[in-house]
């Protein structure tokens, strides 16, 4: 796999993940023992780690401490910061004894305030990757602003966040939804008829859906293909959906046919939430021979 040829801006989320998880089945009303894991993490953040192997990154985000940028020390990631201030905010996931994803909690309020700067240098020909942590008017200016010279790809983030894009659908074009979040913002029940709602109202747009371990639907100019993930055994489900997008972004920045980068973007989040990630380019090898164990129909 080359690298990529493109630079990539993400703009978003940037903060400390608290992953939990049970030793024990769970009690109600009591103290539960749990195991801890700390990593740096948010939407936007998550896809630029994985983009850094192959490209230089742009990340657009709140002011962070010259401690949480030491650790970050990541070479092909250039941080700019949206406002002055440092303020708090984390993401804390808690898992059962058996690693599945129990209950996430988001004490990220600040990111909805007002931005005090702006993104001023001058963007063109680059994929422009956006969570939907910042605020809805801060989301739909830049979209309109780096529309027309631009790709711009949406990680839904949430299913509280999704109504920050229902009316600028035009102009995305790549989005990352997980089922519920797809059923929010088209107000569907079925995931097809969902997907239809989006391309009617963009015909160029490709979207993605992942269904948990039943499938992940992706569409691509009225064409809907569905593939079921590989059976792996799931030691960590957060950020699993970030690495798919991320290779997905990569693979079709690199013109991939879009059925290898659907196969081996599913094959990149199975390989994640097995609790293994990408450290270097190499480890592409990897994902290329779990893709072999998905069928697509």
């Amino acid at each position: 796999m080359i690298k990529s040829k493109n630079v990539f801006v993400c703009i978003g989320a940037l903060h400390y993940d608290y992953l939990l998880k049970l030793k024990k089945n769970i009690l109600n009303y009591r103290t539960n023992p749990i195991s801890q894991e700390t990593k740096i993490g948010g939407v936007a953040y998550n896809v630029a780690k994985l983009l850094s192997l192959y490209s230089k990154v742009d990340f657009y985000t709140l002011n962070i401490s010259a401690q949480l940028k030491k650790e970050i020390n990541n070479k092909n990631i250039m941080i700019h910061k949206l406002n002055n201030q440092n303020l708090e905010r984390y993401y804390v996931a808690l898992s059962n004894n058996k690693n599945k994803f129990i209950l996430g909690l988001a004490n990220t309020d600040v990111y909805e305030k007002k931005i005090d700067l702006d993104i001023k240098n001058k963007i063109e020909k680059k994929n422009i990757i956006l969570d939907l942590n910042l605020s809805k008017i801060f989301i739909n200016r830049i979209i309109k602003k780096l529309s027309q010279k631009n790709k711009i790809i949406i990680c839904a983030t949430s299913v509280h966040k999704v109504y920050k894009i229902k009316n600028i659908i035009n102009k995305i074009d790549l989005i990352f939804l997980n089922n519920a979040e797809l059923k929010k913002l088209t107000n569907s029940q079925n995931l097809i008829l969902g997907i239809k709602k989006l391309l009617k109202k963009n015909k160029n747009i490709t979207v993605c859906v992942t269904n948990g371990k039943k499938n992940v639907i992706y569409a691509n100019k009225k064409i809907i293909t569905k593939i079921k993930p590989p059976k792996i055994l799931i030691k960590n489900e957060n950020g699993a959906g970030d690495a798919l997008a991320a290779m997905m972004i990569n693979l079709i920045s690199l013109n991939y046919s879009h059925v290898e980068a659907l196969k081996y973007s599913v094959a990149c989040g199975s390989y994640y939430a097995s609790g293994k990630n990408l450290k270097n380019i190499n480890d592409f090898i990897k994902i290329k021979k779990l893709s072999k164990k998905m069928l697509i129909g």
